[in-house]
């Protein structure tokens, strides 16, 4: 008989912290400083998968105001799945963070949800869920001083 491991999406730890920071974008150097303010932020939620006591996966949804939305839009910022399992479980993986960011979403009041991480794995559920592709974004990096450098 299989044994099914333990499952469940639950709010990001500080204990978090290294996991999310191997998984983190930015520069190497400020990566941890870069997850603990996001889990102290209120502009932001940060939940895990959390299988068996070890860390498998993230979400991390961000809020902002939006006058083009008019209120409250939520940007679903990272969506990440680091299981070993098979295509399927990790699927049920993301549908599973997935569902939990439009809960709180909906939750806050949001009137819109945006997709900006590279979900292409639930890019058909999020389609069938409603979503639609919108203008292209422009975006550029903005130079950052890692952690202990001087100014110039």
């Amino acid at each position: 008989m299989e044994q099914r491991s333990a499952v469940r999406v639950r709010r990001a730890r500080r204990d978090d912290v290294g996991k999310l920071a191997e998984r983190a974008g930015g520069p190497a150097a400020g990566r941890i400083r870069a997850v603990r303010r996001l889990l102290k932020t209120l502009v932001a939620d940060v939940y895990v998968l959390e299988r068996d006591g070890g860390v498998d996966g993230v979400v991390a949804v961000t809020y902002r105001r939006s006058l083009a939305e008019g209120g409250l839009q939520a940007t679903i910022d990272a969506l990440h799945c680091f299981g070993r399992g098979d295509a399927d479980e990790r699927r049920a993986d993301l549908l599973r963070l997935l569902d939990c960011a439009l809960t709180r979403a909906e939750r806050r009041g949001c009137v819109a949800v945006e997709c900006t991480s590279d979900a292409g794995e639930v890019r058909e559920e999020l389609l069938r869920r409603g979503f639609a592709a919108g203008p292209p974004r422009l975006r550029q990096r903005l130079a950052t001083r890692a952690e202990g450098e001087e100014e110039a």
